[in-house]
């Protein structure tokens, strides 16, 4: 997936990539396997400290998660405009 796919639907995007079992991340090589067990621990702790929200989905079987940021604060205009 590229930068450029952004653009595309979501819905769309999740399609086109095949879910993946753990027996497929052990049979990886080594580098791409360390690389995805620390993203797996990364991600478990920045959930529990609050920084990322796991969002279920009904009828979907994988979780997906996303950043929790607080809303965005509206500029305050001056008065004497």
């Amino acid at each position: 997936m590229s930068v450029f796919d952004s653009s595309q639907p979501e819905q769309h995007r999740r399609d086109d990539v095949p879910e993946r079992t753990m027996a497929e991340v052990l049979a990886l090589p080594d580098e791409a396997r360390t690389i995805v067990t620390w993203l797996v621990r990364q991600l478990t702790d920045l959930v529990a400290q609050g920084f990322v929200q796991e969002v279920l989905n009904e009828g979907e079987g994988q979780p997906r998660y996303r950043v929790r940021l607080a809303a965005r604060r509206g500029r305050q205009v001056p008065l004497d405009l």
